[in-house]
């Protein structure tokens, strides 16, 4: 953009009265001086959005003038003889620094052009109490081609009159929710848009409600956009979010209205005039924005499934590597498979290994590393494995498959890690050596018994009880006392009570696991809403942990296990036998790894995205709770 800009300034001086001695020649002087100064403390500056457009298209420009006075001027455009120009709004700022006010009032104006050719925007002249300022001439070109404006989608705005439905009235701002595909498959990613267009200034940071994606992995794409475009003729600041849907089951997918609340400001106040600070405190005028729910239809992965698959889709590439290429027998190495591409990462299965005869094998860990890049999740899931060799010689870890639904292609696809052959020599020679005692058998001098070889009897030091030939009891013994008789009557009442309690809980409430079963979702669900006391601190690990201890407990309900000490793997194992499909035990894995996330890096972890788990735990709960069924 170019820019003409023009400062006009001038000296400020302090008078200070000396009394009688003053001549009032002087004093008219100083008093013409600094009216000169402060009506010329102003600046104009001009500029365009772009400096090329087609036949089309509009260009907006922008004239800012600002200095320290409240009262600053507004301009007369010059005559633009090859354009159609319109009042497009106007903004201001006002700043109060260390005593010092400063304001500064931003005239927009929309250019349509009347014919091909390059242009010139002639210097803007402002006049202010007997001062001029001027910008300087911009240029602006404009070719051939068709108009590139963008036009709103399906949105509401409560209390405002629609865009297609208003040409002359245009709404000051309103909001769109589109995806970029609308038939997909199961794991295929669909990008869903929110876009923010407003050309009236917003006071505060919006409150943004995002859509109900229920059967959607989520995953944010950043950065934020922020660019300005033409909706029917008129120009928009327009803020674009990005969000990444993995689906997860077939069907008719529906991504839910999205709103958020804004205030704006209102215009009908003069900026500069007597009502300007009553405007700057206000608070603007409200409005709520909604989108219009999205369908999506997801189709089965096509049939026959290959027998390895595990239900990856995407773009992926497998390598392997080990840390030594040499070791001895009994010592361990390490064996890591890589897988990297485009896709649900968090998502991506386990790789079982081919059997190693001459391998002892130990899993160590899983690491996920996700990149958000040019639209896209990319990443890999790193897997890595313990070996350690049972002999020795050139041992080889045979090649691994991979076989992923690839969604270009519309087709399977089986990668394979490279095979890698291990030098191995035997261990060092050794064993476990126990030195004996020495062999002097003897007799125990005081018992008369033969010592053991080897054993040396060092003393003697027990005391043994000596009683009286004869011990009287002292008064009637206590079993024929009458309280005491009296007290085991009254405890044996008791025990005998207690026995009824245990008999009644044993015949009417005895099946605590069948109660916990029962119980678990409604618990769960209380729970999780419990989440929000710890957002409501800012306490983003306190609230991952609650989450996963929520999920924890109403697995170990759900599965029949007293307590929860069990890893991922046991789970998932538990669910598959108990018959849930598949890709509830990878969502189960899933949220659980993010929920570890959570508690461990809570610095890289937003209040929204806790709160996104939140209904991701509760929609993984509502699953199970439909397909588990009680087993005895």
């Amino acid at each position: 953009m170019k820019t003409g800009k023009v400062n006009v300034t001038s000296r400020r001086w302090q008078v200070t009265r000396t009394g009688a001695r003053m001549a009032l020649p002087f004093l008219a002087t100083c008093h013409l001086l600094l009216a000169t100064v402060f009506a010329a403390d102003f600046q104009v500056s001009a500029g365009l959005d772009r400096n090329q457009i087609s036949l089309n298209e509009q260009a907006v420009l922008s004239l800012t003038i600002s200095g320290s006075s409240n009262d600053l001027p507004q301009p007369q455009l010059p005559g633009f003889a090859d354009f159609q120009i319109y009042n497009a709004g106007r903004s201001q700022n006002f700043t109060w620094v260390n005593g010092k006010a400063s304001a500064s009032v931003t005239y927009n104006y929309v250019l349509t052009p009347l014919k091909e050719g390059k242009f010139q925007i002639p210097p803007i002249r402002v006049q202010f109490q007997g001062q001029a300022s001027q910008t300087q001439a911009l240029e602006l070109d404009v070719v051939k081609g068709d108009a590139s404006a963008v036009t709103p989608g399906s949105a509401h705005l409560e209390g405002e009159t629609q865009p297609a439905q208003a040409a002359h009235n245009p709404p000051g701002v309103f909001i769109t929710g589109t995806v970029d595909k609308s038939s997909v498959y199961v794991g295929e990613p669909v990008v869903f848009t929110f876009r923010l267009y407003n050309r009236v200034p917003i006071l505060s940071q919006p409150a943004y409600q995002p859509p109900e994606m229920t059967g959607f992995w989520t995953e944010d794409l950043p950065p934020q956009r922020n660019y300005t475009t033409n909706v029917k003729g008129i120009p928009y600041n327009v803020t674009e979010v990005h969000t990444a849907l993995f689906p997860s089951v077939p069907g008719k997918a529906r991504v839910g209205s999205a709103s958020l609340t804004v205030n704006l400001e209102n215009f009908g106040t003069d900026p500069l005039g007597s009502q300007f600070f009553a405007q700057f405190f206000g608070q603007g005028e409200q409005k709520t924005l909604h989108t219009e729910p999205v369908s999506i239809s997801v189709h089965a992965l096509p049939d026959p499934k290959p027998a390895d698959f595990k239900g990856a889709v995407g773009d992926y590439k497998l390598s392997a590597e080990v840390d030594k290429e040499k070791t001895s027998v009994g010592q361990p190495i390490t064996l890591t498979l890589t897988v990297a591409g485009h896709g649900n990462i968090k998502s991506l299965p386990e790789l079982p290994l081919p059997p190693l005869t001459n391998f002892r094998t130990f899993d160590a860990n899983a690491a996920t590393n996700i990149e958000k890049k040019d639209g896209q999740v990319q990443g890999s899931k790193v897997f890595k494995t313990v070996l350690i060799p049972t002999a020795s010689g050139e041992l080889t870890i045979p090649s691994v498959p991979f076989v992923y639904f690839n969604t270009s292609e519309r087709a399977y696809r089986t990668v394979r890690s490279p095979s890698i052959t291990v030098h191995v020599v035997p261990g060092a020679a050794g064993a476990n050596t126990l030195t004996p005692l020495p062999a002097s058998g003897g007799m125990n001098p005081s018992s008369g018994q033969t010592q053991a070889p080897g054993i040396k009897l060092l003393g003697e030091d027990i005391r043994y009880i000596r009683t009286p030939n004869e011990i009287r009891a002292e008064g009637e013994p206590l079993y024929r006392q009458k309280w005491f008789r009296v007290l085991h009557i009254f405890l044996l009442a008791v025990l005998a009570l207690g026995g009824l309690v245990k008999l009644y809980f044993r015949l009417f409430m005895s099946n605590t696991a069948l109660y916990r079963f029962r119980k678990a979702h409604e618990r769960a669900v209380a729970a999780i809403q419990k989440t929000e006391e710890h957002l409501s601190k800012n306490d983003i690990k306190g609230a991952g942990g609650h989450l996963a201890d929520t999920l924890q407990d109403f697995l170990a309900a759900k599965l029949g296990v007293d307590n929860r000490a069990f890893s991922l793997k046991d789970i998932v194992e538990r669910l598959k036998s108990r018959g849930l499909v598949s890709h509830t035990g990878e969502k189960v894995r899933n949220i659980w790894e993010t929920l570890d996330l959570y508690q461990f890096a809570p610095a890289q972890v937003r209040p929204e995205e806790v709160r996104a788990a939140m209904e991701t735990v509760g929609h993984v709960m509502e699953e199970i709770e439909k397909e588990i069924m009680w087993a005895k």
